[in-house]
């Protein structure tokens, strides 16, 4: 459950992020920052998560403890729900991973296809793939500039010095990272909002290298093109752009001082950053005072009061030690993990039934682990008020110690022996299994 709010919390930073841009930032003539802040951004909101408000940690009081004999019951299991919400949710997460990365497969397939293709034409700082057919727009991936016949014929130079920009910044790689990320967080839209603002960066980018803008700008509006334009790489021309492009290309270069809003959105960022924790932070330690006070008081009875180990009245559970046993049986769930592990064993917890009968200092002496400790704890901690055991007539803290034997069997014949063996000396959690064949 922890991983699935972290993510959750890289996600909601992403929109935050990307909404600064948009609101903040877009407008500029400062492409590089832009670029860099885009990607910053996708690799910052991994980390803001992880950011902890300053505070000292408060220290939890330690209650006064003594020996005790141990006390034993005999318990049957019911078996858990087969797949919890979080096993749920991780399951349709996996689904959905899996369409994602067949698809972005399939478009490095196809493009490494299409790219063998063509006429291969190297050059110094790039290699240039000519290609027959004029439904697919020129573009660049990576190292490669592919351009088709009319292109190469007509506006070979305009479109190489365009296409040279791209391969020489790498800007195939920004989109590479974030397609990445569109597969692992297939769920987050906003993901698509990056892929076309840094793609529009990148346009902007090569745009301002044209030695003539007025020259350039009226060449994008003569180019005409209905091609198709492949995802994972940059295309020369894309409709949706043009206008933005020609803006920008016209647009006065911003004043240096703006490069302050960078600040003021990192500022923005920031503050949401240590406002989430700090309020995430409060919560915990409202949880945690109200945990130590209520431990405080019962800590501070116990250490002024004697722990008894044998009194002349037992503590009781309400209903007696049958009723307890009833209560053990249905709270108690065999942990999945352990089960699928074959983990089995004996648990020893220990635990105090103070003067007003309530069940205090629970406590695993020794476990097995894969979840079983934590199972057994945890019911424990559920049991109702007890009647208080006494001594000469007074209710005194009695500390009890009780041994939980998680106990795996594969049919009830094998169970009938060991599983009365071992409820004459501990609470017994038993998973029945397939019958082996």
């Amino acid at each position: 459950m922890e991983t699935l709010l972290y993510i959750g919390k890289v996600n909601l930073y992403w929109i935050l992020l990307i909404a600064c841009y948009l609101l903040m930032l877009r407008n500029h003539t400062f492409f590089k920052w832009n670029r860099y802040y885009l990607l910053g951004s996708l690799c910052l909101a991994f980390l803001l998560p992880l950011l902890i408000y300053p505070e000292n940690a408060p220290v939890i009081p330690v209650v006064y403890q003594l020996n005790a004999a141990a006390f034993t019951i005999s318990a049957n299991y019911e078996e858990a729900p087969v797949l919890s919400k979080t096993q749920v949710i991780w399951a349709v997460y996996a689904i959905g991973l899996i369409i994602a990365a067949f698809q972005f497969l399939n478009h490095i397939i196809q493009l490494r296809k299409f790219l063998k293709a063509g006429e291969i034409i190297k050059l110094d700082d790039c290699t240039v793939v000519l290609i027959d057919s004029n439904n697919t727009g020129s573009f660049s991936f990576v190292k490669w500039i592919v351009i088709n016949r009319t292109d190469y014929e007509h506006h070979f130079d305009a479109i190489l010095r365009h296409e040279m920009v791209h391969t020489q910044q790498m800007h195939s790689l920004d989109i590479l990272f974030i397609e990445i990320l569109k597969v692992l967080f297939w769920f987050n839209p906003f993901l698509l909002l990056y892929k076309r603002s840094m793609q529009e960066i990148h346009e902007f980018l090569a745009d301002a290298q044209a030695p003539n803008r007025d020259h350039y700008a009226r060449f994008l509006v003569a180019y005409a093109l209905k091609a198709p334009i492949t995802s994972l790489t940059n295309h020369f021309f894309k409709p949706s752009q043009i206008k933005n492009r020609i803006r920008m290309i016209y647009k006065n270069r911003t004043s240096k001082w703006m490069l302050s809003t960078y600040m003021l959105a990192l500022t923005v960022i920031g503050s949401t950053a240590l406002f989430v924790a700090g309020c995430e932070q409060t919560e915990q330690n409202e949880a945690e005072l109200a945990f130590i006070n209520s431990e405080k008081a019962a800590n501070d009875a116990l250490a002024n009061e004697k722990v008894f180990t044998v009194v002349e009245e037992q503590p009781e559970f309400p209903g007696g030690q049958q009723a307890m046993f009833q209560f053990l049986g249905r709270k108690i769930k065999y942990p999945t993990a352990a089960a699928k592990n074959n983990v089995q064993g004996r648990v020893f917890l220990q635990f105090i039934v103070t003067t007003s009968g309530d069940v205090r200092d629970i406590k695993v002496l020794k476990g097995i682990g894969s979840g079983c400790d934590e199972e057994a704890a945890r019911v424990l901690a559920l049991f109702p008020k007890w009647k208080p055991g006494r001594q000469n007539g007074e209710p005194v803290n009695v500390k009890y110690h009780l041994p939980v034997n998680f106990q795996l069997e594969e049919s009830d014949e094998k169970t009938s022996s060991s599983h009365k063996e071992a409820a004459k000396s501990a609470a017994t959690v038993v998973h029945y299994g397939p019958l082996s064949r």
